[in-house]
């Protein structure tokens, strides 16, 4: 495994490895955890006093870390390409968070006041309470939905793999193998390797068998699925012009060169 290389940016490396995969954690963990002991404060008035500033306290910190997850994931972004769906979930992870912590605060103050006064929040109190549940709930979606889609992007290929059927026939027409080396490889050979089971791609000249990076690549499979058997070079080009990263681990599975048409 090639080194990565450090880039300046404080929110993309930390020992070594992406900040995002681990910073995401206190986000996806403490704002769920927060927002269910808020329920329990609405729900259960004389736990309130005990609860409200724990509750308070593990709101802001799924705030910050919702802040810190998202520029940590814009930093991975630069390296593997935009995660889509998952930036977007993670765009609306911080705003929830950030919401509810702060309404979540307000509230507790504004309770604490009308205690002091002795007055009875009434119907008012019965409207904000309606208001947080329904923001508490919907920050827990939002963290599993965030989560989910994190972890389907890093694991959802790599465990929903099935194991071939060493019973089953060999299928015929099987693409070419790969050459021994001294020749060649046409564009017409490279389009053979077009799927999951042998992956070609050129590139710039090189012709690549990135059949084992299709489970590896942190942008997901799906990126590297769409180029198997074309020249990429434009592709490639647009995605990591200028990164040497992506360069030196593609050089790994580099088998020969692209033949003159």
């Amino acid at each position: 495994m090639l080194p990565i290389a450090a880039t300046g940016n404080p929110f993309d490396l930390f020992a070594g490895l992406p900040l995002h995969p681990l910073a995401v954690h206190v986000p996806v963990v403490l704002l769920p955890l927060g927002a269910m002991g808020l329920l329990l404060m609405l729900v259960v008035v004389r736990w309130r006093t005990v609860l409200a500033w724990p509750v308070i306290v593990m709101l802001g910190m799924a705030t910050g870390g919702a802040l810190v997850a998202k520029l940590s994931g814009e930093a991975l972004a630069l390296r593997v390409g935009d995660p889509g769906q998952h930036a977007e979930l993670g765009n609306w992870l911080l705003a929830t968070a950030g919401i509810l912590f702060t309404a979540t605060l307000a509230w507790w103050l504004w309770q604490r006041r009308q205690a002091r006064v002795r007055r009875p929040t009434g119907v008012v109190g019965l409207i904000v309470g309606t208001v947080l549940a329904t923001l508490a709930v919907g920050a827990v979606i939002i963290a599993v939905l965030t989560g989910h889609s994190g972890a389907t992007a890093a694991w959802g290929d790599r465990v929903g793999v099935q194991t071939p059927d060493a019973s089953a026939p060999e299928a015929t027409g099987a693409p070419s193998a790969a050459p021994t080396g001294g020749e060649d490889i046409s564009i017409a050979t490279v389009a053979q390797h077009d799927d999951s089971a042998s992956c070609w791609v050129a590139i710039e000249g090189t012709v690549y068998d990135v059949t084992e990076w299709i489970p590896q690549h942190p942008g997901g499979p799906d990126r590297i699925l769409g180029i198997c058997g074309t020249d990429a070079s434009d592709d490639f080009g647009a995605q990591h012009s200028g990164d040497a990263l992506p360069t030196e681990q593609l050089s790994q599975f580099a088998i020969g060169e692209l033949a003159e048409r």
